[in-house]
């Protein structure tokens, strides 16, 4: 067989397309420092909803943070460790029970003193447990092994596991565990109504939401934090990088983001701004429907991932600011990280011979993604068809406007984008939270499952036995990796923002834009 060369730097280069396309924002309503009246945000794309169990996305993250607290939250400037919340204290009185003091003088944006019936209600039958509860089917992965909530008088609560659970505590401090007001959620005509402006604790309130446009959100002085030091802050829908450049410079935005480093040096030329940002906790990843019928031969999806010059890519299009992890990994899962697990290999010979053997014959295999969702999203999508082209694999890209024609298109999925989001300092936090199965790779999208995966998934998110516990992770990696590929890693995903100086606001490991007043200088 002949050798087909490599990609070169150039060629990357030139599919990574670096040209900015002058455009232009429309004058925003206010322009403000920290300190002042608002912070403006100009971002991509927006969420659907703001109510936590109903989405889960990166712009989702983004935004609800500073709409809702947690009984235990991490703290990000500060080593990720678990701390006080809406709960001041926390401590388990059986293997199955959690019991938690609850914070006293906490409000909600509506004027109510959060109480225990609050939190009760919050991972109770009508919002999340029952399984026809609208946020029942997106919380599962998350609060799955919450067996009940139950108020103890007006500041304790108690949590039930269904079986003793290792991650308890990060549960409750992560996503799907933001406490809701009881009252608020009642009193809304419909679901359809409060998901579009629920009621939290944190230091802003919903102020106006419309989708694809922007979301207000306006200071909650009542917040047990302490007041926020900005009025309002806006988050505006700006789909083009270039438009979010110039409403940078121009003043109209105070944060910008999506940066990619080709327009580093733009922001660096820019009179009192700055970057921000870097990798985070957060696995780019393509996901793969196995039963597609060219992916459902396993030599094809095996192929798929060794075809890929991961190292190519992040030194072309990111300028080696990120990292290829060694298999969908991350440092903060602690004595569980195991760096000497191999990272995706690149070997497109092997790639080539697994085609052969596959007896492929040329069928076009659809890969859908967004244009704009994740940085450099496009350009990366165009380099790896390129790469998959020189291993004998026809690749049909599509570029879909939402992401329901990306994750749900009516002619069946092939490949598509994804990002994993490390919540909880855990495995269990992204393989059984993400393909586990309760998850949505098999609840939802129904894309891929795997018996042994499944049995070793039951092992890590129950066991107390770290050494069981990491074999566990161990095999499931193999499966994931390279025994029946449910995908395959990219890259740590990386989050660059463009900022003005005198906005002291500070990035954090993860999606989360955090505005309160502990972060704002």
């Amino acid at each position: 067989m002949t050798k087909t060369p490599a990609l070169s730097r150039r060629t990357i280069l030139k599919a990574s397309g670096l040209a900015v396309v002058a455009s232009s924002l429309g004058r925003a309503e206010a322009i403000a420092q920290a300190g002042g009246r608002r912070v403006t945000v100009a971002m991509p794309v927006s969420p659907r909803v703001l109510e936590p169990v109903r989405e889960v996305s990166n712009v989702l993250f983004r935004t609800a943070y500073n709409i809702f607290d947690t009984l235990i939250t991490v703290d990000y400037r500060d080593g990720a460790r678990l701390k006080p919340g809406l709960a001041t204290a926390w401590r388990r009185t059986e293997p199955r029970v959690l019991e938690l003091d609850l914070r006293d003088g906490v409000r909600f944006h509506n004027g109510d003193v959060l109480t225990a019936e609050d939190v009760a209600f919050t991972f109770g039958p009508e919002r999340v447990a029952d399984a026809k509860a609208p946020g029942h089917a997106l919380s599962r992965p998350f609060l799955g092994t919450i067996e009940r909530v139950e108020a103890i008088g007006q500041r304790q609560v108690r949590v039930v596991t269904r079986a003793p659970d290792p991650l308890i505590e990060q549960r409750l401090a992560g996503w799907a565990g933001q406490i809701v007001s009881k009252r608020a959620f009642l009193a809304a005509p419909a679901f359809e109504a409060w998901e579009k402006a629920p009621v939290g604790t944190g230091p802003f309130a919903v102020a106006e939401f419309k989708v694809d446009q922007h979301l207000l959100l306006k200071a909650h002085d009542a917040y047990w934090g302490g007041a926020p030091t900005v009025r309002e802050v806006l988050f505006r829908v700006v789909p083009e990088l270039a438009s979010r450049l110039n409403a940078l410079s121009t003043g109209e935005a105070d944060i910008i983001t999506e940066l990619s480093p080709d327009h580093f040096r733009s922001v660096e030329a820019m009179s009192g701004c700055e970057i921000a940002g870097g990798p985070i906790q957060n696995i780019r990843v393509l996901a793969y429907d196995k039963h597609h019928p060219v992916l459902a031969d396993v030599r094809i999806r095996q192929a798929l991932g060794l075809a890929i010059d991961r190292k190519a890519i992040v030194d072309a299009l990111y300028g080696g600011r990120t990292t290829v992890p060694p298999g969908h990994q991350n440092p903060t899962y602690g004595d569980l990280y195991m760096p000497d697990y191999p990272a995706p290999g690149f070997d497109p010979d092997k790639a080539r011979a697994l085609v052969k053997a596959a007896g492929y014959a040329g069928q076009p295999i659809p890969y859908r993604i967004l244009p704009n969702y994740y940085t450099l999203q496009l350009q990366t999508a165009q380099i790896l068809v390129e790469m998959w082209r020189n291993v004998g694999l026809s690749i049909d890209l599509q570029v879909r406007e939402n992401v329901g024609a990306v994750v749900n298109p009516p002619e069946g999925r092939g490949i598509r984008d994804w990002s994993n989001t490390i919540f909880w300092n855990d495995p269990a936090g992204v393989l059984v939270r993400l393909f586990g199965p309760n998850g949505p790779t098999q609840r939802v999208y129904k894309e891929w499952s795997n018996a042994e995966f499944n049995e070793k998934a039951a092992v890590l998110a129950s066991s107390l036995n770290t050494a069981e516990r990491k074999a566990a992770f161990r095999r499931m990696l193999e499966i994931f990796d390279t025994e029946d590929p449910a995908g395959t890693v990219l890259h740590d995903l990386t989050m660059f923002y463009g900022k003005r100086k005198d906005v002291p606001w500070h990035p954090y490991p993860i999606e989360y834009m955090d505005f309160r007043a502990a972060n704002m200088g």
